[in-house]
């Protein structure tokens, strides 16, 4: 009788660490990726980060990206396209293909950052306000069934501007929230 309660005592501590343990795992897990389907294509988005500068490098040369005005920040949006469905899809990444703001107002295309970046001598270090956007995702892709491709996209937005959803625009029309428009907020 003693041997069964041990083990059943053994049993229901082992049975309440791995509940605490996935309750808070669960809890503090956040989302990072955000995702919206349409008939072809599947757009996966992480949430918009705000930097003054956005930097790259290519070919051992650095290259770096800023606002176009002052009281204009960058927004760099890791962005995932995949094709499930279609045999061939042949994409086009520019200006008209993503924008981002907000579904009721303002919206700001994606810009080129190979044709607004600079070069610059020396290195430079990530940090709070300045972000690697290595690889960046630009230009003309085939991207075939059961593929995808994955890079930075680049937005130069007005400071203020409500960064509330990525509007994919390129085969299909797929939007990709980052906030709940419906939420209840009385």
């Amino acid at each position: 009788m003693i041997i069964f309660t041990n083990f059943r005592s053994i049993l229901a501590v082992l049975s309440a660490c791995l509940i605490a343990i996935t309750f808070f795992v669960s809890c503090n897990s956040e989302q990072l990726d955000l995702g919206a389907t349409g008939r072809n294509l599947e757009i996966h988005a992480s949430r918009p980060q705000v930097v003054s500068k956005a930097f790259y490098t290519q070919d051992g040369i650095t290259k770096i990206i800023t606002p176009s005005a002052s009281n204009r920040k960058l927004a760099v949006v890791n962005t995932t396209i995949v094709n499930r469905s279609s045999t061939v899809i042949p994409i086009s990444v520019d200006p008209d293909a993503a924008t981002l703001g907000d579904r009721r107002g303002k919206k700001s295309n994606a810009i080129d950052p190979f044709a607004r970046s600079k070069e610059i001598s020396g290195t430079i270090e990530p940090g709070p306000d300045v972000l690697e956007i290595t690889p960046v995702l630009w230009g003309e892709i085939e991207l075939a069934r059961g593929f995808q491709v994955s890079g930075s996209l680049v937005f130069d937005v007005p400071k203020g501007l409500l960064l509330g959803t990525i509007f994919w625009d390129e085969v299909e029309y797929i939007p990709v929230d980052f906030i709940d428009y419906w939420k209840d907020n009385d």
